[in-house]
């Protein structure tokens, strides 16, 4: 038995049109004794904040970004509001606190307590947008009207403090704190990375959102200086061709060498590879990346013109964006300027 009960909402501020898209759910607080309670919350609003509208960051890219800025997810709250919102590439952030977790259990009544505080901020502003807490509790059990029923009752109280019913108590607590929350314009675009990298089995590869006007030839120059590869991106996705290209469709592209430090492109065979790419962390910038591929910050453009439509501000580059970096100087890169 659930109870019929709303969250207090402290702030609500509708969100101006088409100014927030994404939103990042960073890692909950936990202030109670059960372990995981937060881990349990935060997943619930993954999985429910999208019918809202908003694009919704996953988590595990979310995680990752904060370790590559070297951010303590226990400490988020003392972090500049904009520097977290720049390292995980979202308009908003959603932070949490789990209040309360408990199970009691009475031998035949039984009852779970999850209660949270919630806040979403516009990253650009650092203004709290939304701001709730509840507490949701869950009853089972009744008073046995003979001592046969006792059993049956103790039964069906125990039933209702397993982990499941913590979850699904998580869940309709959340339910309730979504509701509330201001949607986002359907009508608005969402933006996604053009090149990711994700896990294959035990290592990684490389995937690209085809752009509008992208052929085979073109994407195998893209990667690899040249369109001997064409072929193979044909290969490595079930024979993509020209043809049924589409803008928006994700390709692997195969046999493209990741490094996750800049120290890392000593170890790869120029000889074999013409570009690689790498994940910005946090503090890169394209003269620092130049300084130590090339030797030479002014080199700063080869590496922006293999990633010009990708890198939109050549003075701030996001945290987890991915980059392809050309491993030489082409022959008639002569020119140089200052950022």
């Amino acid at each position: 038995m659930e109870e019929r009960s709303t969250p207090h909402v402290k702030t609500l501020l509708p969100s101006q049109k088409n100014e927030i898209s994404s939103i990042a759910i960073l890692p909950f607080k936990n202030t109670t004794e059960k372990k995981g309670s937060e881990d349990i919350l935060r997943k619930w609003f993954f999985t429910n904040l999208s019918t809202k509208g908003y694009n919704v960051l996953r988590l595990e890219e979310i995680d990752e970004r904060l370790r590559l800025a070297a951010i303590d997810a226990s400490s988020l709250d003392a972090e500049d509001v904009y520097k977290v919102g720049r390292i995980v590439k979202a308009d908003a952030l959603m932070y949490g606190v789990v209040t309360k977790c408990c199970k009691r259990f009475f031998g035949v009544y039984s009852q779970v307590v999850f209660g949270a505080e919630m806040k979403m901020v516009d990253a650009r502003s650092s203004k709290i947008i939304w701001q709730a807490d509840h507490t949701e509790t869950t009853h089972s059990g009744s008073v046995p009207v003979s001592p046969f029923s006792v059993p049956e009752a103790v039964i069906e109280s125990s039933i209702n403090v397993r982990e499941k019913v913590v979850s699904e108590t998580a869940d309709r607590l959340v339910k309730k704190f979504i509701v509330s929350i201001p949607c986002k314009d359907f009508n608005s675009s969402i933006n996604a990375d053009t090149i990711t990298i994700r896990p294959k089995g035990s290592s990684m590869e490389v995937c690209y959102r085809v752009q509008g006007g992208d052929t085979l030839s073109g994407i195998s120059e893209k990667f690899f200086g040249d369109d001997a590869k064409a072929e193979e991106i044909c290969n490595a996705n079930n024979g993509v061709s020209d043809e049924t290209l589409k803008a928006g469709q994700e390709l692997i592209i195969p046999d493209m060498p990741i490094f996750t430090d800049i120290e890392e492109l000593q170890q790869i065979d120029r000889n074999k590879y013409k570009k690689a790419v790498y994940r910005v962390k946090w503090g890169d910038s394209l003269y620092e990346i130049a300084s130590k591929v090339f030797h030479d910050g002014k080199r700063w453009t080869v590496i922006y013109d293999s990633n010009k439509h990708e890198i939109m501000n050549i003075k701030d580059l996001p945290v987890g964006q991915v980059i392809i970096v050309p491993l030489t100087v082409p022959p008639s890169d002569s020119f140089k300027r200052d950022m």
